[in-house]
């Protein structure tokens, strides 16, 4: 069985797409685990109608905002599935994804964690850029230090093998799928990307907003922490600069090196 586990903010405006796009899926056993982080919008009716409508849903509703982090180890602190998958509150989830990621770990036993390809999305829905990544084991881990080489909400991954690093690090309220990441390959877990688009990426303004400099400094401070993990040699560690060195760079030549980049 799978357990989905999603954490909402506020985030009515996408919110029913993304629920329908996994009570949808043509794979069905799985249970969707809801953590609604004390939304003060219209996010409470929309789970709540929901809630009465599939049985498939376990809401969770917090007396106080914990963050992202926090919210991921509660859902799956009562997951029962052998399985962990990720989803965002304003993303959409291709309606075979589960069906695909479950028969690739069942013909890959070794793999740990799998993420797919994705397809960048605006407000609107629009798809305005395709996102890949490295698909084999020993290119994610070649590309880890400097780049986040698997899409967040993309990712499905073996309670079991997870729970040898604890999860996530509540340490961290941003960026906390590259310390997940760090953590796992130097605990020798294995990773992989399934080259299909399976998955829809919302970013729109709010998205682009997120990025600020604090999320980058974290950014730099997990990179740090976690080369060690890897046992990174000294001179590479210049790698955890590039958040901060793109931070500051204007617009027009970010936006730039952006378009070059086909992860």
């Amino acid at each position: 069985m799978i357990s989905v586990v999603m954490s909402v903010y506020n985030a009515e405006k996408y919110l029913k797409e993304a629920i329908d796009s996994i009570l949808n899926q043509t794979y069905q056993n799985f249970e969707f685990i809801i953590v609604n982080d004390c939304s003060n919008d219209g996010t409470y009716e929309i789970l709540t109608e929901y809630e009465k409508k599939s049985s498939k849903i376990i809401l969770i509703h917090n007396s106080e905002n914990l963050g992202l982090t926090a919210n991921l180890n509660k859902a799956i602190s009562i997951a029962k599935g052998e399985y962990i998958a990720r989803m965002d509150a304003d993303d959409i989830s291709e309606l075979n994804r589960f069906e695909r990621q479950i028969d690739f770990f069942n013909s890959h036993n070794d793999i740990d964690i799998a993420g797919t390809f994705s397809n960048d999305i605006d407000g609107s829905g629009a798809v305005f850029r395709k996102r890949t990544t490295p698909v084999k084991h020993e290119n994610i881990i070649k590309i880890l230090p400097m780049f986040c080489p698997m899409s967040h909400p993309t990712i499905m991954f073996k309670k079991e093998s997870l729970a040898k690093i604890g999860f996530y690090n509540d340490k961290f309220r941003t960026s906390q799928d590259l310390d997940l990441y760090l953590r796992a390959a130097g605990a020798g877990l294995k990773f992989a990307n399934i080259p299909e688009y399976l998955f829809r990426y919302r970013i729109d303004h709010d998205f682009l907003k997120r990025k600020s400099f604090k999320f980058r400094w974290n950014d730099y401070k997990i990179r740090i922490e976690g080369f060690r993990h890897i046992k990174l040699p000294w001179y590479k560690y210049g790698y955890a600069l590039i958040p901060l060195i793109l931070g500051i760079l204007p617009s027009p030549i970010y936006n730039s090196l952006k378009k070059m980049d086909m992860r």
